[in-house]
């Protein structure tokens, strides 16, 4: 004879373990044994295991594999592409070992366009605080460096929207694009950000020297990008190659202008605004 419960969230009689109308769980004595929890915790372990290197194997081999198969329903054998991002993110923030899109202060005075005008506000807040540029720059990069990795969540809706623009005739819906750009940012933050770095700091080492011009960073992850990007959007949106290739080279382009004309000139007055 099954045991009527009362959920302790809204208060629903019910049979089982979960309240069939809001889905709370019951809780037993026996989910309150220690032996529960390191079963659970097993079970936490386990399922890492499983999808954690999955996922990270099928963004890297088969560019649009994860986002094709999640739209698609096929999901349990996968790391969820956001709980992905996040962790990569989480990662970062323990590891910072390349700054990415953060830039020292005077980038932003060189800057096309905003240069000028970032130069004034700069100029303006050392007067305020009466600092020298020196002293400035290193009170705006301690304060930049923390925002630009919480700032990295912008990237998705950045990548997501000219998918959408570039896709639109695809009738995907925007949840479609959104997890695309997700795979796309995932796939920057782990091979730029994380796996090239581990490859790159013991040439730095091996040549002696300080650290790595841009001039060699930016044309790496152009053509890093531009790789992922054509590979993934032509399996996921499953268009022939002499129609991806120029929207793949559209997306690159995109992705690399609204980081340079969104991304930064915003962490910039973000940073200015807390300092």
């Amino acid at each position: 004879m099954r045991v009527a419960n009362v959920c302790k969230n809204c208060e629903t009689v019910f049979e089982g373990k979960f309240c069939n109308n809001c889905g709370q769980k019951h809780y037993s004595e026996h989910d309150k044994n220690f032996g529960h929890i390191v079963e659970e915790a097993l079970h936490f372990v386990t399922h890492l295991e499983g999808t954690l290197p999955r996922t990270v194997k099928t963004i890297l081999l088969k560019p649009g594999k994860l986002s094709q198969d999640y739209c698609f329903g096929i999901r349990k054998k996968y790391y969820k592409p956001i709980s992905f991002f996040l962790l990569l993110v989480v990662l970062y923030l323990l590891f910072p070992i390349f700054t990415g899109l953060n830039q020292p202060l005077a980038a932003y005075n060189g800057m096309p366009v905003v240069g000028p005008t970032f130069q004034s506000q700069i100029e303006a807040k050392m007067s305020l605080l009466h600092l020298s540029f020196e002293d400035f720059s290193m009170e705006f990069h301690h304060k930049s460096e923390k925002l630009s990795k919480i700032f990295l969540f912008l990237l998705i809706p950045l990548t997501a929207l000219p998918l959408k623009l570039l896709f639109f005739r695809s009738k995907r819906p925007l949840f479609d694009h959104f997890i695309m750009a997700t795979e796309l940012c995932s796939f920057i933050l782990l091979v730029l950000f994380l796996l090239l770095p581990i490859v790159i700091l013991p040439a730095i080492r091996l040549i002696n020297v300080n650290r790595i011009q841009d001039d060699f960073l930016l044309p790496v992850a152009a053509i890093l990008i531009f790789t992922f990007s054509f590979i993934a959007i032509k399996r996921f949106y499953d268009q022939k190659w002499y129609w991806i290739l120029p929207k793949a080279i559209l997306l690159t382009g995109s992705v690399a202008v609204l980081s340079q004309f969104v991304y930064k000139p915003l962490l910039f007055e973000i940073t200015m605004l807390f300092l």
